[in-house]
């Protein structure tokens, strides 16, 4: 009892200090977020059987199309949003993305065709956009010497949400069907917004240390694209979110070829992606208070070269086990990724100017987002879902060659921007 009362003294006691307060909301909001953008859209395939698209070669062409529409719409609006939180707040960006998606995926449960399913994922594209959005107040409200640490903690809200949401979302869907858990999914986005609006302030805006720095005010977003150690860190986001993101759509019908019993296909599905989810919250919390001790770029590398390696087994699996421990595995090598590269990013970028960098970074991780599935779609349906995993690997390795060109000094140990 006085080891549990002191540990709760202390949760107080940092509690009352307001950046950790404002941590502590926007990882709930953020774990509830991801949970509910989980629950249900990992079964789209599943969903457009439902639809009418009998044939699974079909189902994952077109999932991969929504997944790469989707993204698209994202990226060319990933800026403008950007550009817009500079200007007229922060926390506003994050309640667009929060109740903009309550209303579209919660109409997701009412389409009657494939194509107003597609419809309705582009206009989710274009009011998306919540982890840049929490990225940004994040890197803004946080001391620079817990940066890092502090986005894998952000990271293991969206790893610990993506571990919950598609086991609830794979039960509900078997249960009760997908209309309804698209339902559900509304609902959760409309308590995440709520929170996120009650509690969390703007935070502070500090021109005159951003204009001072480097790509400052005084400097446009063509100016900041010119800059090699910027689109060094972009092309590596853009790898990372490609490969991570390629074998989302057909892995649902990969489980389906594995798995014995397709009366619980997606309960099945949903325990894969859940598993995932657990070790890449593992990784991001150990990893990013590594990166800030150790270095950034080392510790990426390492997280690289790991998945690169454990892409290739998946395209030899004979049963759901051996997938489901390759996919843990995997995890955790991806799990340390998003944390890091966000703060190699943030050292990058001005406070004046981090809604704009963020925006960018969310644009090249939407290029992945969106040209992964589609890809990995196409990859399957031509060579088969297996030569999807094999594909992969290449990529993870030239994420590696890209960091290798980062110019050293601008990453983990040199000195940061002045912080807000």
């Amino acid at each position: 009892m006085p080891q549990r009362a002191g540990w709760l003294g202390r949760a107080r006691q940092g509690l009352r200090i307001p950046w950790v307060r404002t941590l502590a909301i926007l990882w709930v909001a953020q774990v509830i977020a991801e949970l509910a953008f989980s629950f249900a859209l990992p079964f789209l395939p599943l969903y457009l059987q439902e639809l009418g698209v009998s044939d699974p070669n079909s189902a994952g062409l077109w999932a991969g199309a929504m997944s790469a529409g989707f993204a698209l719409v994202m990226g060319l609006m990933g800026p403008v949003w950007g550009v817009v939180a500079d200007r007229y707040g922060r926390r506003l960006m994050i309640q667009r993305a929060l109740f903009g998606a309550t209303i579209l995926i919660g109409a997701m449960a009412f389409v009657r065709s494939p194509e107003q399913l597609f419809v309705l994922r582009l206009l989710q594209g274009g009011v998306t956009g919540l982890v840049a959005a929490i990225s940004t107040v994040v890197s803004l409200t946080v001391p620079r010497e817990r940066l890092a640490a502090s986005l894998g903690l952000v990271q293991t809200a969206l790893f610990t949400g993506n571990a919950i949401g598609p086991l609830l979302g794979g039960v509900v869907s078997d249960l009760v069907g997908f209309r309804i858990a698209f339902i559900l999914t509304g609902v959760l986005f409309l308590i995440s917004g709520i929170l996120v609006t009650l509690f969390v302030t703007e935070p502070a805006r500090d021109v005159a240390t951003g204009s001072k720095s480097a790509g400052g005010q005084g400097g446009g977003w063509r100016e900041f694209l010119g800059r090699r150690e910027i689109l060094a860190a972009l092309g590596v986001m853009i790898l990372i979110r490609f490969a991570n993101f390629a074998p989302n759509p057909v892995l649902p019908l990969y489980i389906q070829g594995l798995a014995p019993d397709v009366a619980r296909l997606a309960t099945l599905s949903g325990l894969v992606v859940a598993a995932t989810g657990v070790a890449s919250t593992v990784s991001a919390l150990c990893v990013g208070s590594l990166a800030d001790r150790f270095g950034r770029r080392p510790t990426l590398l390492v997280c690289l070269l790991a998945a690169a390696l454990l892409c290739l087994p998946q395209a030899f699996v004979g049963s759901i086990w051996q997938l489901l421990l390759l996919r843990v595995l995997t995890g955790l090598a991806l799990g340390g990724m998003m944390p890091v590269i966000q703060a190699i990013f943030t050292e990058l970028t001005p406070p004046d100017r981090r809604g704009m960098a963020f925006g960018i970074l969310a644009t090249a991780g939407a290029i992945g987002l969106g040209g992964g599935p589609l890809t990995g779609s196409l990859i399957a349906a031509r060579f088969g879902i297996p030569a999807v995993f094999l594909a992969m690997t290449p990529l993870f390795l030239l994420g590696v060659w890209s960091l290798l060109r980062l110019p050293s000094g601008k990453q983990g140990g040199a000195p940061l921007p002045a912080h807000t």
